[in-house]
């Protein structure tokens, strides 16, 4: 079975799969399976755009799609960046670039770290706007100094609660099983597991 994931990052593609590769499902990013138009974005939070792009692809494919919407909420910036994470510096905006936008916001307010988490939205669509959801969050701290190079988004910058080491110096590995994308995907494996039994 081949579900696609409404996103071009590998990197969550690569989490996901391995998480899925059990039920003998095979994820594919959207732009190797067609050009569809991305939908906008108009959700208020994770939960509605997960919701949105979900069963907008899974229409106009006329196939199960999986799609994720996820980001950072500093508790210093009134749970900002949120649902804008990933264009918190502007349209189009780099990692580095949104990085650097965090870290001037805090520095304005005097300070060098924050608490924070992060959360994660799955919606699995079928056809009729029918689907499976989940959800995850990793909670712990955003720094100032980045420090890593592994991950992506704000990894370098985020230091999980329990922790010394920021996500982007965790191993692949550890940082898939205690992030919020990570445990987002268990849930809905074990909701598939729930299903398949029925």
């Amino acid at each position: 079975m081949k579900i696609v994931f409404a996103t071009k990052n590998r990197g969550k593609v690569r989490e996901v799969q391995e998480k899925l590769k059990e039920f003998g499902i095979e994820v594919v990013p959207i732009d190797e399976v067609a050009e569809v138009e991305a939908p906008e974005e108009t959700g208020k939070t994770f939960c509605e755009n997960a919701y949105q792009k979900a069963t907008y692809y899974s229409e106009k494919l006329g196939m199960p799609v999986i799609a994720e919407d996820s980001g950072l909420e500093v508790k210093a910036l009134g749970g900002k960046p949120g649902v804008y994470s990933s264009r918190f510096a502007g349209e189009n905006a780099t990692d580095e670039e949104n990085n650097r936008k965090l870290i001037e916001e805090l520095r304005k307010r005097g300070l060098e770290n924050s608490p924070a988490r992060y959360v994660s939205f799955i919606f699995l669509a079928f056809l009729e706007k029918a689907g499976l959801w989940s959800e995850g969050e990793v909670r712990g701290r955003v720094i100032t100094e980045p420090r890593g190079t592994g991950g992506f988004g704000y990894d370098p910058l985020f230091i999980p609660k329990g922790y010394g080491k920021t996500m982007a110096e965790l191993p692949l590995k550890e940082k898939n099983r205690i992030s919020h994308r990570g445990k987002a995907v268990e849930k809905l494996v074990n909701i598939i597991r729930l299903v398949k039994k029925l």
